[in-house]
Order: structure tokens, then C-alpha cells, then sequence
């Protein structure tokens, strides 16, 4: 089958399979960290992260965020560093992948972003933000856990998992629509 194996990015030649996660990874009187929709492809899976903030009380997430955004997960200062938010996930054979991993070798758990919000800038009168983020290989069978941590926690703010035989039946279940490129390394 082609694009066996893995993926920096979910495929083009691939429909995926979509399974619900609806898993609350934060509640808290005024936040709201949710895994959606999983998507289920071939060589991986996206999933939706939406994040929700409590208009009352925002003025204290926006006393504890340097710089101009309430949330953010690309670094663009050292500073922000300290605060970015970073979402882990990690699968039942040890293997984590990270989205402060900047750099992964074909093969390597990869967490990418791949499209939404990436911040909430603390300017904004809409505190809301839902992304999305590709996670290539497919996990192995046991859980799938998902860790949030906000404002550069050292320790996750909150944990979820899902079993991952959903994950594999869906991706069992995608369409390859055509070949995968063959200057992909898959």
C-alpha cells in the first residue's frame, strides 16, 4: 500500500477516516482544553485541539502570558519559550512525540502543527482557538495519551487518552485516492 510507514505531513493521496475523540484534557473554571475529531490516515493522524477561555476571567491568563498572546505554541522569542503552550503525545510503547521537537528523523514520532489557530492574541474579543496537528507513525496498540501543557508548565495541566484500535481501524478504512509520490520517502 503506498505511503506505508510515515509522514511529515498528512497525505495528499490519502481520504482519511475520521473517529471521535472528544476527549477534555482541561476544565477548569476558566479554561476548556479538548481533543475533537481524529482523522485517520495511512501513515497517521490529525487531530483537533480547541482551546476555550472564560471571557470573565481572562484578564488573569492575559496577567500571566509575556508578550502579546494569551495562548501560543510557536516560539518566537527566547522569552516566549518560557511560555509557550506544548501539546505531547505519547503512545503505549514509550515513544512521545513533541510540538517543541523541531527537528525528527524519518521514522521518529513527529507532532506537527498543520493549520488553525496557533495563538490567541490577548487583544482579541474571541477567546477561542481550534487547531489542528498531524501525528505520523500510527501508534501501536494500547492507549494514545494526550498532555497539554500551558504556559510552558513543566508538568502536564491535564492528560486524556483514547484507545488506539480505533485510530488503526479507521486508518485501516482510508481511501488512498492515488499512488504517494515516489520522491516521498515513505
Amino acid at each position: 500500500m503506498p505511503g506505508e510507514g510515515w509522514a511529515e505531513a498528512p497525505p495528499e493521496w490519502a481520504l482519511p477516516v475520521t473517529v471521535a475523540g472528544d476527549l477534555v484534557l482541561v476544565r477548569q473554571g476558566d479554561v476548556l482544553v479538548s481533543v475533537g475529531a481524529v482523522c485517520a490516515y495511512p501513515v497517521g493522524f490529525e487531530f483537533y485541539l480547541t482551546f476555550g477561555f472564560d471571557r470573565s476571567q481572562a484578564a488573569g491568563w492575559r496577567a500571566g502570558v509575556p508578550g502579546d498572546r494569551m495562548l501560543g505554541f510557536h516560539v518566537r522569542t527566547p522569552q516566549e519559550r518560557k511560555s509557550a503552550t506544548r501539546i505531547v503525545v505519547g503512545f503505549a510503547d514509550g515513544a512521545v512525540a513533541d510540538s517543541v521537537m523541531t527537528r525528527v528523523s524519518p521514522g521518529e514520532p513527529v507532532l506537527q502543527f498543520a493549520g488553525g489557530d496557533s495563538g490567541i492574541g490577548s487583544y482579541l474579543s474571541v477567546l477561542r482557538a481550534e487547531s489542528r496537528w498531524w501525528v505520523s507513525p500510527l501508534p501501536p496498540p494500547g492507549a494514545v495519551e494526550f498532555r497539554i501543557f500551558l504556559h510552558g508548565a513543566a508538568e502536564p495541566d491535564g492528560t486524556a487518552s483514547m484507545d488506539a484500535s480505533a485510530i488503526l481501524e479507521a486508518a485501516a478504512r482510508s481511501q488512498v485516492l492515488w499512488p504517494a509520490p515516489v520522491e516521498e520517502s515513505w
